[in-house]
């Protein structure tokens, strides 16, 4: 039986695969994760499957019409996005007739409405939240849909909702194969960039879920693996993956662990058991701004490259209002404490959160030239349906969109034309100028003229 896994066709630059989709000013694009792990999964119960990533190849629809024609799937399993949702319902309800084939609809931008999701299309019957391995294991194979939980079906009465079922615990996701394997199976590494890591790299997860959870604006807490629940695989099951990307994957240069957030705890351990097995390669993690300068030090030690760090605010009323659990003073501190250890940071800011001003924000854009990490993001906030933060819009600042678009655009100018940025730039020429020349190109006309696109 062949199996279609399907990131479809969209603009220029979109991008899905992380818990924002947008079109990219700088072509990144991290790998696509969660269905990635789906297909690793069938493919390891003895399933033939093909995987497409058609934006991160450029691919058009005819492309991707032609690789089908060729390919002739049994079944497709397709992971939309929230700004592409009505081309990616269009175009899977043209394979499907085409094709002859059942689909479904994956992933957490599906779960944000997955009525209408349902509803818009005419023929995609099923669809599923949460964690997708095993109900798409059992769709596939043929169980009796009403029994499969997780799974959102159409049937006589309209769209029904199966009930949830657990997630994933630790023990099972060690059983799963290496993503990096199937990847590397499957997917060209060179497709796939993102300014802060070196290139090629590889996306894993080490675990699902996030240990903090309730940040009112996060997608993946909301409609993934829901609230403060955060299920590992073992250290030693990692460090297996690690091992087998830095002998078996030689042109890999970094990992990107990709869980929500890597807790102090966790990263300690898991720097113990790669420098206690010797393993050299790099990697960069997502992190809270609350991790010590001893736990600091030992990342550096254990080769951590950068940490992505989601400030969002310099605003301490702000951040309390989105559930961040962090202060202004706490993030500082870490910022200077990540500093001396040697360890990068990206950090990840939001413009125009519930409550910010024209001053907070200025404020905001001050603190990040401040506290300097090595590279910086400056997002205009729209939340997301499914969100805490979507029903709390009628507190959102008084600031058009053309006043947020000027204000990202000011954030960037502030950092990026900024002295000290000139001086990096001259101790690093390659890695933050002439390796970037395209993306600077498109940067540039951003922070000046060039609309920025946003959902």
């Amino acid at each position: 039986m062949k199996i279609l896994f399907l990131s479809a066709p969209y603009r220029t630059d979109y991008m899905r695969n992380a818990r924002c989709d947008f079109v990219s000013l700088s072509g990144t694009q991290w790998f696509p994760l969660l269905l990635g792990y789906a297909a690793a999964f069938i493919e390891h119960q003895g399933y033939n499957v093909k995987f497409i990533d058609a934006p991160a190849y450029h691919l058009t629809f005819q492309d991707v019409d032609n690789i089908c024609a060729v390919y002739r799937p049994d079944f497709l399993v397709m992971y939309p996005g929230d700004k592409s949702r009505d081309s990616d319902i269009e175009y899977a309800d043209r394979l499907i007739e085409r094709l002859g084939i059942p689909a479904v609809f994956v992933g957490p931008y599906f779960a944000i409405e997955p009525r209408y999701f349902m509803e818009k299309s005419a023929r995609v019957q099923y669809g599923i939240l949460g964690e997708f391995e095993h109900p798409l294991l059992e769709l596939i194979r043929g169980d009796k849909p009403e029994t499969i939980k997780n799974l959102v079906r159409k049937g006589p009465s309209g769209v029904a909702e199966n009930p949830a079922r657990p997630y994933l615990t630790g023990q099972e996701l060690d059983r799963f194969p290496f993503v990096s394997d199937f990847f590397s199976r499957h997917l060209d590494f060179k497709r796939y960039r993102t300014p802060s890591e070196p290139h090629p790299f590889m996306d894993i997860l080490t675990g699902r879920g996030c240990i903090w959870g309730i940040c009112g604006f996060c997608l993946w807490v909301h409609t993934y693996v829901k609230g403060r629940v955060y299920n590992a695989r073992s250290i030693g099951n990692v460090i297996q993956e690690i091992e087998f990307i830095e002998k078996q994957l030689p042109s890999v240069r970094s990992v990107m662990i990709q869980d929500d957030t890597f807790p102090r705890d966790r990263a300690a351990e898991f720097c113990e058991a790669k420098l206690s097995r010797g393993l050299k390669i790099a990697w960069s993690c997502y992190t809270r701004a609350d991790l010590d300068l001893k736990t600091l030090k030992l990342m550096k030690k254990a080769g951590c490259l950068n940490l992505h760090v989601g400030f969002e605010s310099a605003n301490n009323e702000v951040l309390k209002r989105v559930c961040k659990g962090l202060t202004k003073e706490c993030m500082t501190e870490f910022a200077y404490n990540a500093h001396r250890a040697g360890v990068r940071i990206h950090g990840d800011f939001l413009i125009g959160l519930p409550g910010e001003t024209h001053q907070s924000i200025n404020e905001l854009i001050d603190w990040a030239y401040q506290i300097r990490p090595y590279t910086a993001q400056f997002q205009i906030f729209i939340p997301f349906k499914g969100t805490p933060l979507y029903k709390g819009q009628a507190v959102t600042p008084a600031l058009t969109k053309n006043e947020l678009e000027d204000l990202s655009r000011k954030a960037y100018r502030r950092f990026y034309l900024s002295w000290f940025y000139f001086v990096r730039i001259l101790k690093n020429p390659y890695t933050l100028l002439f390796g970037k020349l395209p993306v600077i190109a498109k940067a540039f006309a951003s922070m000046f003229w060039r609309k920025i696109d946003v959902r």
